[in-house]
C-alpha cells in the first residue's frame, strides 16, 4: 500500500472535515443497520480523536460510529477508487453506501479500502466507519486483565492500560480518497539501496507490486537516468538503476531524490507515482553507531503523538513547531515512542535531517500474551508492516520492536527475538533493538540486538529525591549492560517529572529546578561512557495519560508543557547540546 498522491493520472480528495458521530455504548448498531446511516448526536473533527472534543467523550472508550458523505464524480465509473484511512483507533469496520467495503485491526498504521465496486458515480455515496477504542487486554498495546483492582496501589489507572499514555479513540489522521486512471494500478513500492561511498556510487532498486495487472513493464526515472523492467505473471517487476557522485543524505544535508515510476502497457503509461528516497548508510561498528562512515551521537527525546484537543490527531503546525523545537535544543533525533506515527512527520524529517528511531506499537508485553501464537503473529505483522510503510525514509535509521516487555521466562525472549528477526529479515540495512528496563536477567534478548536501549530513572523510580546517588546508581546499570552484553548503549528513557512553574531551593522533586538539575546530571554520565552512543531524554513535552494517583492529570516529564511551552531543563538542555 502506498500513500494516496496527485498527479498527471491520479487524484485525491480529502475527506477531512466534520463527520457525525454516534456512541454504541451497548452495541446495537450493526444490529440496526447504522452501515446504512444514523442519527448523529454530534459532529465531530477528523482527523482527531474524539475524546478531548466533547467532554461527554473524555472517558468513552467503546464503539462509535462516524459517517460523512461525498460526491462520487461521473469521470470516475471507469476508474479504480479507494479510500485510505491514516490510522484508526483501535479497530475498524468501513460500509460504503451499505457494503462492508473493508476492516482493520490496530490504531497506528494505515489501511486501505477499494471501493469501486460499491461506488455510485454521479450521486452522493455514504461512507460509514465503526471505530472500536474498547480497553481489551488481548490488543497490542494491551490493557489489564483485571481492572482498578482495589489492592493495586500504583499500578491502578483508569482507564486501566498497561501503558503510561491515554488510549484515544477515533479518526486521528486524514481520510483520503485516491482515483487512479484504471483497475490497473501501481500497488506497492520497495525501494533499497547500496551506497558504495568509497566508489562514489549507488545501486537503487525498486521492486513494484501491480494490483490487476495485465501491464507489461515499469519505466524508473531517477532525475537523468532511466531504467525498464517487465512485469511478470504475478505483478512484480523489479527496476535497477545506478547513480554516479551520488548525493548523500545527512544531518544538516538531507539530500533527497525522486523515483518516478511509470506502469506502461500497450506503449502508453497508465499509472504514475513518485517515491522519494534518500542515500546513505548507517551501521553499528564496535561501539560505535556510524552515519555515512563516521560516528553519530543521537541526542534528542522519547515523543508521543499528543496535544490538546486534538489528542492524536494530525496537525501539521503543531509538526513544524516540534521540530524547530528540537531543533531549538539542539537535539538531532527522537523515538516514535511507542507506536509507529503519522507518515508526515517522517517525511518532515526526510526533508530536515533528523533521525528517527521507528517503534511498533508492543508496549505493556507480558506472559499472558507471550504464550498467544495468535498475539505473535499479530506481532510479528506489525513488525513487518511498519517496516514495509517507513523503509524508504532515509531519517529512520533503527527499527524497535518493543518497549518495555516485561519477560519473566523463556517465552518472553523467545518472543522478543523472533520480533527482532522479523524487522532483520524485512530490513538487514538498520540496526534493531528493542528498549529494555529493570534487570539483565529479563532482558537476555539484548543478545540479538545491534544496539542495547536501556530505559533507567535513577533518581526518580530508583533513589526518588537524590540525583547524586540516582545517577550514580544509573551509571552501574549501564555498565553492567555493557559488560554483559558487549553492545553499543542507547539511554533511551531517563529524566523527572516537574509541574510547570514549581520552584524550590534547594531543588527537590517535581520542581523545574530538580528536573533540570537530574538531566544534565545524567547526560553527563552516559556522555563520559565511550560506547553509550545516546541520550534520550524522556520526555519532549508532557502527555496525557489516565488517571491514576501517580500522575496529577498527566505524565510532566515532559521539558516542553503540553502546550509546547519550554520549563527550565529546555533551556538548561540547549546551554548542554548548542552552548548558548
Amino acid at each position: 500500500m502506498i500513500k494516496p498522491q496527485s498527479n498527471h493520472l491520479r487524484q485525491t480528495q480529502l475527506l477531512d472535515g466534520f463527520w457525525t458521530f454516534r456512541r454504541d455504548a451497548d452495541r446495537i448498531g450493526e444490529e440496526q443497520n447504522w452501515n446504512l446511516g444514523f442519527a448523529g448526536e454530534c459532529e465531530l473533527a477528523v482527523p482527531g480523536s474524539w475524546n478531548e472534543q466533547r467532554s461527554e467523550l473524555e472517558q468513552y472508550f467503546g464503539i462509535a460510529w462516524y459517517s460523512k458523505s461525498f460526491i462520487a464524480h461521473q469521470s470516475w465509473q471507469e476508474h479504480g477508487v479507494s479510500v485510505h484511512f491514516g490510522s484508526v483507533q483501535n479497530h475498524a469496520k468501513v460500509w460504503l453506501n451499505g457494503t462492508l467495503v473493508g476492516t482493520h485491526e490496530g490504531g497506528t498504521l494505515p489501511f486501505q479500502c477499494d471501493l469501486s465496486a460499491s461506488l455510485v458515480p454521479g450521486q452522493e455515496n455514504l461512507l460509514v466507519v465503526q471505530v472500536d477504542a474498547s480497553i481489551n487486554p488481548w490488543d497490542l498495546p494491551p490493557a489489564r486483565i483485571q481492572a482498578n483492582a482495589k489492592n493495586e496501589g500504583f499500578h491502578n489507572s483508569n482507564p486501566s492500560v498497561t501503558y503510561d499514555f491515554f488510549p484515544f479513540g477515533g479518526i486521528p489522521r486524514p481520510v483520503t480518497l485516491q482515483i487512479t486512471p484504471e483497475w490497473e494500478r501501481i500497488d506497492k513500492i520497495r525501494v533499497e539501496t547500496a551506497l558504495d561511498r568509497e566508489a562514489n556510487h549507488a545501486k537503487v532498486s525498486l521492486t513494484v507490486s501491480i494490483k490487476n495487472s495485465t501491464a507489461t513493464s515499469v519505466l524508473l526515472r531517477i532525475e537523468n537516468d532511466s531504467a525498464s523492467a517487465a512485469v511478470d505473471a504475478s505483478g512484480i517487476a523489479r527496476v535497477n538503476i545506478e547513480i554516479s557522485s551520488p548525493r548523500i543524505w545527512d544531518i544538516g544535508s538531507p539530500e533527497l531524490y525522486l523515483a518516478e515510476v511509470s506502469l506502461q502497457k500497450d506503449g502508453k503509461t497508465i499509472d504514475h507515482y513518485s517515491q522519494s528516497f534518500g542515500l546513505r548508510t548507517i551501521e553499528v561498528v564496535g561501539n560505535s553507531l556510524r552515519l555515512n562512515g563516521r560516528d553519530v551521537f543521537l541526542r534528542g527525546y522519547g515523543k508521543h503523538e499528543d496535544f490538546p484537543v486534538l489528542g492524536r490527531g494530525l496537525s501539521l503546525p503543531l509538526v513544524a513547531r516540534d521540530f524547530d523545537l528540537l531543533a531549538w535544543t539542539g537535539a538531532n533525533s527522537f523515538r516514535t515512542s511507542h507506536y509507529p506515527y503519522a507518515e508526515e512527520w517522517y517525511e518532515f524529517a526526510d526533508r530536515h535531517g533528523i533521525l528517527i528511531i521507528a517503534e511498533t506499537p508492543m508496549v505493556g508485553l507480558c506472559e499472558r500474551l507471550f504464550a498467544s501464537e495468535e498475539i505473535k503473529g499479530k506481532a510479528l505483522k506489525l513488525v513487518s508492516d511498519m517496516v514495509e510503510r517507513d523503509h524508504h525514509h532515509p531519517s529512520v535509521i533503527m527499527w524497535s520492536v518493543a518497549n518495555e516487555p516485561w519477560i519473566e521466562s523463556q517465552k518472553g525472549t523467545d518472543f522478543i527475538t523472533a520480533l527482532l528477526a522479523e524487522a532483520r529479515s524485512q530490513d538487514s540495512s538498520r540496526p534493531v533493538t528493542y528498549v529494555a528496563h529493570n534487570g539483565i536477567e529479563i532482558n537476555a534478548a539484548c543478545h540479538d540486538c545491534d544496539i542495547v536501549s536501556v530505559n533507567r530513572y535513577g533518581g526518580w523510580y530508583d533513589y526518588p529525591g537524590d540525583i547524586e546517588t540516582g545517577t550514580q546508581y544509573l551509571g552501574k546499570v549501564l555498565d553492567k549492560f555493557h559488560s554483559t552484553f558487549g553492545k553499543p548503549i542507547l539511554l533511551a528513557e531517563f529524566g523527572a517529572d516537574a509541574i510547570p512553574g514549581e520552584h524550590s531551593l534547594p531543588a527537590i522533586m517535581f520542581t523545574e529546578e530538580y528536573q533540570a538539575d537530574i538531566i544534565e546530571a545524567q547526560i553527563a554520565a552516559a556522555e563520559s561512557r565511550e560506547w553509550v552512543i545516546g541520550t534520550h531524554v524522556w520526555a519532549f513535552s508532557d502527555f496525557k495519560t489516565g488517571q491514576s494517583i501517580t500522575r496529577a492529570v498527566r505524565n510532566h516529564k515532559g521539558i516542553f508543557t503540553r502546550e509546547r511551552l519550554p520549563k527550565m531543563a529546555a533551556h538548561r538542555i540547549r546551554q548542554i547540546w548548542t552552548n548558548k
